[in-house]
């Protein structure tokens, strides 16, 4: 039976103590050449060592686990902060355990407490509510967290996301300027999830400010409110521009539309966030806001292991957006 390969045969092959090996596998390389971390790399790779983390972390009492919490894997958008950070990890010690809580309060307590049960060194946490309460006992347990995509109501972390109410605003005086009288706001549920309320806020702002009149329309999972409202929506009444909170309402907005075959911008206008590649294929084109979470995921995952080493910060970043001006308004 082959004997497993030790950190000591490493060490000998290459010439260095057990102690530089260490260090090298901790990313601690201080003054250690480059030649030396290459030689080690390279005999690291032939031997085919494989370091004992349950060991390591017995011994320095950190597991190199990073914990991870989406409130809805199942959104393509949370796909590409997630390949972003496992990108970003590629070349460090740390792993990263992801969970879902599908949008459920109980579901995201629940798996909190199973990644904390894991000895995690940090957790990326896109909250279900805004609501501080809920995060209380994380917050007390002194563990690193950075807040992903979402804000809380209380100053506990730093929080990575997009510019979401700067360009909504951006989006609403491009309205404005197009000549429309009525603003469609089609969004999942908007209280107590940050992203939705800083869109509502955005767009409500520009109706006040313009004398739109605003039409609110919060999806619910027993009815299709979007198809029910284009069954009654007269075009001809005033010029109206429909606004998709994210990629689903939006889809949900051209569906309803294509039902009842009316054509945009010939009847109505349509525009929205999150747009992914299919704004710029569409017929006509779709103006829309794309936000960049590849970004968002490589800057979370900067920041946490910022955290983890002691540098500790409650700076909110927003990540920059585009808007896309095309055909459909």
């Amino acid at each position: 039976m082959a004997k497993d390969v030790t950190i000591q045969d490493v060490a000998n092959q290459v010439g260095v103590s057990k102690t530089t090996v260490s260090r090298y596998l901790n990313g601690r390389f201080g003054n250690m050449s480059f030649e030396t971390r290459q030689q080690i790399k390279t005999v690291i790779e032939e031997l085919n060592y494989r370091p004992n983390r349950q060991a390591q972390s017995l011994k320095t009492k950190k597991s190199h686990l990073l914990g991870l919490m989406v409130a809805d894997i199942e959104n393509s958008y949370s796909g590409y902060w997630i390949k972003a950070m496992q990108e970003t990890l590629a070349d460090t010690d740390y792993q990263l355990m992801i969970m879902t809580s599908n949008n459920s309060e109980e579901q995201e307590l629940d798996n909190i407490r199973k990644l904390l049960d894991q000895n995690i060194d940090g957790m990326m946490l896109q909250p279900v509510t805004m609501d501080a309460e809920n995060y209380r006992f994380l917050y007390e347990s002194n563990l690193p967290v950075v807040l992903i995509d979402r804000t809380i109501k209380a100053n506990y972390w730093p929080t990575i996301q997009s510019n979401n109410f700067q360009m909504t605003k951006q989006l609403g005086l491009e309205i404005v300027d197009k000549g429309y009288e009525r603003l469609v706001h089609v969004s999942e549920p908007i209280q107590d999830v940050s992203p939705r309320l800083e869109r509502y806020d955005a767009m409500k702002l520009i109706a006040h400010e313009y004398q739109l009149e605003l039409i609110t329309l919060e999806a619910v999972s027993d009815r299709n409110i979007v198809e029910e409202y284009v069954d009654q929506f007269d075009a001809a009444n005033k010029r109206t521009a429909f606004f998709g909170a994210n990629g689903t309402m939006l889809t949900q907005i051209i569906k309803a539309l294509r039902k009842r075959q009316l054509s945009y911008p010939e009847d109505c206008g349509i525009c929205g966030y999150d747009d992914m590649t299919i704004g710029e294929v569409l017929m006509p084109t779709l103006t829309a806001i794309s936000q960049r979470p590849e970004l968002i995921g490589k800057r979370s995952t900067e920041v946490l292991l910022e955290m983890i080493k002691g540098n500790e910060t409650n700076e909110n970043i927003d990540i920059p957006s585009t808007l896309h001006r095309r055909e459909s308004l």
